[in-house]
């Protein structure tokens, strides 16, 4: 039986043929190098974010150092309190009133800074930079920081895949934890009273079972919609231009037929997630499917093999935005047949957002630009292991104008 190692070249070259052994072969196998067991089947993975014999402890060490306790690891009466408070910021009239101004015009400057050029690294002049803005925006903060924040946001993304421990990624994202709560001390002071509707006002002013939120727990859940909440949009972003790019024939069907967006968005992010696995802790010893899970163990969930189940989806490995098992009306709520977000209690809060940051910048550039391919000899190389995006994303285009003027409303 082939062996599966995460950090083997093989493995990170191509980790989709590995899905389907794990599927096939070893449903559920024990993974030395990071000491966790290792699930994949859709089921089995819808299963452990939805039933408590799974526990998400694992934050304790995977995103405590950096944020402290966020409510991606509480649980119970807790959880329920904390995500009632900012679930309103990222649905319906509030996401719609408040957000997207800041979508469309982060995305409306970045556009304009492509004047005069044919061709622009779209990774690192677009989708890293554009849900960074927006974040920042959205907390109601200073323009002329972008640079901070985007640094802030680079060294937490870096920890969060730091899988191999490398001492040196651990020193530059407690730095970068430092440098923001610091900052985000003096802005939690001048806001304690405020009557500003930006997301930090709001968290410096609500209150949770009467008790309003501390310091550490408003400074926890900004520097947790930094990380996760960038690294989302930044990686599905680049992630489904290359699979456009890489897929001519499905580009013509989106450049011909705009209602087809919202699939394209969807499709790509069952084809392509940002984060291709999420960690779990079993409470109690489990039986899933090859086998049993002791308690107290650590459960590599795969959420890029459970999207590629052929099991649930037809030609898993084919990236088709026609695709009939696609349900764009709930693959951002709790209904989601897709594993991207998660499943059950633990949803992901900010689904609605991404959503829109994607529908937004995809419209506005094939607003923008026409005859797009990847520029002269570049090939984008997929990476990583825990999430996998195109590092490098350089894009040949011709303008449809000189002054981007956006022409699309993609959000209803």
């Amino acid at each position: 039986m082939d062996h599966v190692n995460f950090f083997s070249e093989a493995y990170q070259e191509n980790p989709y043929y590995y899905y389907q052994l794990m599927h096939e072969k070893m449903p559920l196998f024990f993974h030395e190098p990071t000491n966790s067991y290792v699930i994949s089947l859709y089921d089995d993975v819808e299963r452990a974010f939805k039933d408590p014999v799974f526990s998400s402890r694992n934050y304790e060490w995977q995103i405590a150092p950096l944020h402290g306790k966020t409510i991606i690891q509480m649980d119970g009466r807790e959880h329920s309190a904390h995500r009632n408070l900012v679930v309103p910021a990222f649905r319906g009239r509030e996401l719609m009133e408040q957000t997207l101004p800041a979508i469309q015009d982060s995305a409306t400057s970045l556009l304009n800074t492509f004047k005069g050029r044919d061709v622009v690294e779209l990774r690192e002049e677009f989708t890293n930079l554009f849900p960074i803005q927006v974040i920042v925006r959205m907390l109601g903060l200073p323009g002329e920081d972008l640079s901070l924040f985007h640094r802030w946001y680079d060294n937490f993304a870096r920890q969060f895949e730091n899988l191999s421990n490398n001492k040196r990624t651990l020193q530059r994202a407690l730095a970068s934890r430092d440098e923001f709560r610091a900052y985000i001390d003096k802005v939690i002071d001048e806001r304690a009273d405020s009557t500003d509707r930006d997301l930090l006002s709001i968290l410096c002013t609500a209150s949770v079972d009467g008790v309003k939120m501390d310091k550490t727990q408003i400074m926890g859940f900004c520097g947790l919609l930094l990380q996760a909440g960038g690294e989302t949009t930044d990686k599905a972003l680049a992630n489904l231009f290359r699979n456009l790019l890489q897929h001519p024939e499905q580009l013509a069907l989106l450049q011909q037929d705009s209602s087809l967006l919202d699939r394209a968005v969807t499709e790509s992010l069952r084809y392509s997630p940002p984060a291709h696995m999420i960690l779990r802790v079993t409470n109690e010893k489990v039986k899933v499917t090859g086998g049993e899970i002791p308690a107290n163990a650590t459960v590599t969930c795969m959420i890029g093999a459970a999207n590629r189940d052929k099991s649930k989806f037809e030609n898993p490995d084919e990236f088709n935005i026609l695709r009939k098992e696609i349900d764009t009306k709930t693959c951002y709520t709790g209904a989601s047949n897709l594993s991207t977000f998660g499943f059950g209690r633990h949803f992901c809060v900010g689904a609605q957002l991404a959503k829109m940051e994607m529908q937004v910048a995809t419209a506005y550039l094939l607003d923008y630009m026409e005859d797009l391919q990847f520029a002269a000899g570049h090939a984008p190389k997929e990476t990583g292991i825990f999430t996998r995006y195109p590092e490098s994303l350089q894009i040949r285009f011709k303008a449809r104008s000189q002054q981007f003027v956006p022409v699309s409303n993609p959000v209803g």
